[in-house]
């Protein structure tokens, strides 16, 4: 099931598409059939291209997933909170390399911001959630509390879930260890709203904290619509590769919740 699933993501999302366009035409040219065919093909995966790095297509998609719930700039007193649980993205243990470079961007995002609220409130816990991607290797979470001893916190501060491989997963770990007791849960903000309805569906208690807010510094939630406007135009005249890279993010996370949805996780 894991496997379809990744088969179908893998086909429907934006670098795929324009993967299968322009295989499908190169292949056209090579065997030379069906000109017109291989013409069309190519086209359309440039004109995507086109759409996916010079529109403001990821910032308006991400931007939807990301205003589920605002920064959390400071705890409100009384929360009672104990427990800050940072959820993983990508990480590899290098002998050779610092830690702080042993993350990926998105998990160190997440990692400061954990630490950020951790200087906030006292008493507080840090939870590192993230399993082992490469057997053989440290889990995602022990390279953060790595990383967070390094930036000072106390070792007695950082406890690792190492179990977990997705969202699911990590959640249904951190219920052992944090129980019906209220948390922050910090993730990229486009990845809150996934990872909050699974924590609920499993009567969970967290509180949203986003970590690498990517669009409200452009398109923050109260510009009008004329600023909104412009902001749109004009970013035709600034095509970026990181474009590609969140609308990535996006269908991923979309699709990832759909996946959640038929399995009745969130």
């Amino acid at each position: 099931m894991q496997f379809l699933k990744r088969v179908i993501e893998s086909a429907l999302s934006p670098v795929g598409l324009l993967i299968l366009l322009f295989a499908a035409g190169f292949l056209l040219t090579l065997i030379k059939r069906n000109p017109k065919l291989r013409n069309r093909l190519l086209l359309a995966g440039a004109w995507l291209y086109i759409l996916f790095t010079f529109s403001p297509l990821a910032e308006i998609t991400i931007g939807l997933l990301e205003r589920h719930y605002p920064p959390l700039l400071k705890p409100k007193v009384g929360m009672n909170i104990s427990t800050i649980v940072v959820l993983a993205g990508y990480g590899e243990e290098h002998p050779a390399t610092p830690v702080t470079s042993n993350l990926s961007e998105e998990t160190v995002c997440r990692l400061v911001e954990g630490i950020r609220l951790y200087h906030q409130i006292p008493k507080v816990k840090l939870l590192m959630s993230g399993g082992i991607l490469r057997k053989g290797e440290p889990s995602v979470a022990l390279i953060m509390a790595e990383f967070a001893k390094a930036m000072g916190i106390p070792a007695g501060d950082i406890f690792v879930e190492g179990n977990s491989q997705n969202s699911y997963e990590n959640l249904m770990e951190v219920r052992k260890l944090v129980g019906s007791r209220p948390f922050l849960l910090v993730t990229s903000a486009y990845h809150l709203p996934r990872s909050m309805a699974v924590a609920k569906r499993l009567q969970m208690e967290p509180v949203a904290a986003p970590a690498l807010i990517w669009t409200q510094q452009h398109f923050p939630p109260d510009m009008t619509w004329f600023e909104w406007s412009l902001n749109v135009l004009q970013s035709f005249s600034t095509p970026s590769q990181v474009r590609l890279i969140y609308l990535q993010r996006a269908c991923h996370e979309l699709m990832g919740y759909c996946w959640y949805q038929w399995l009745g996780r969130v």
